[in-house]
């Protein structure tokens, strides 16, 4: 149903494609995570492993297969 774009891509075990994406970096602690918008889970739908920014720019990228998007603050 999902997938990651990682190299190779990683299969996100989804039960129903999201509504909404909640999307938390942690800049200093080098952490990109993926959360359900409307779930208060704790759980995130994907997260990548830690990294070293090394003070570069982080700018989301999205990209959908099939529908639209709308990114709200």
């Amino acid at each position: 149903l999902g997938r990651a774009l990682t190299e190779p891509p990683t299969p996100l075990p989804l039960l129903r494609v999201p509504r909404r994406l909640r999307v938390a970096l942690d800049y200093d602690g080098g952490r990109v995570a993926f959360f359900d918008g409307d779930s208060s889970s704790p759980t995130p739908l994907f997260a990548f492993p830690a990294a070293a920014f090394a003070g570069e720019r982080v700018r989301p990228w999205f990209w959908l297969e099939l529908g639209e998007i709308s990114i709200v603050q």
